[in-house]
């Protein structure tokens, strides 16, 4: 959880340590924070003593440390669209016409709720003897990273059947 701690070039944060030491003998060593201040800090301790007594007939035991954080500039990450547009061919083949047979096969589909994913589509293209079809629509979920729908996919198809006339 973020919080608004005031973080000065000279500023200090606090946490609380507690040990718990349960019923059973078991002990669990749990660290909150940071705080802003030493006394929320001290109050978390206090809390975890109460607790442990009252619920669940145990004991907390606990500190309160301080610390000055020093702080330094992460590099950005390479721009993942850029890192992939290089690995990939430079120039893509030409797109081979799509039948209007297939279109109409393909809407069908969509239409009746046959298939609701990209890769439902190119599964029932490749059902129905239509490798060329399916492998496209396959590159195109890869382009996407799987997030088309088959209402995107079939009009996915009808712009490669009609730009290609």
């Amino acid at each position: 959880m973020a919080r608004n701690i005031g973080m000065a070039p000279d500023a200090e944060v606090w946490r609380a340590v507690v040990t718990k030491t349960f019923a059973d003998g078991t002990t669990e060593t749990v660290y909150e924070g940071p705080y802003d201040k030493a006394a929320k800090a001290r109050g978390r301790v206090t809390f975890w003593r109460n607790w442990m007594a009252e619920r669940h007939s145990g004991k907390a035991e606990g500190h309160v440390e301080r610390a000055r954080p020093a702080w330094e500039k992460v590099p950005d990450p390479a721009p993942r669209r850029a890192a992939k547009q290089a690995a990939a061919p430079a120039a893509e083949p030409a797109a081979a016409p799509v039948d209007d047979a297939v279109l109409r096969l393909v809407w069908i589909a969509v239409d009746n709720r046959d298939v609701t994913h990209g890769r439902h589509v190119a599964d029932f293209l490749r059902d129905n003897g239509h490798a060329d079809e399916a492998a496209a629509v396959t590159a195109e979920l890869r382009a996407r990273n799987g997030h088309l729908s088959a209402r995107q996919a079939l009009a996915f198809l009808e712009q490669r059947g009609s730009g290609a006339r």
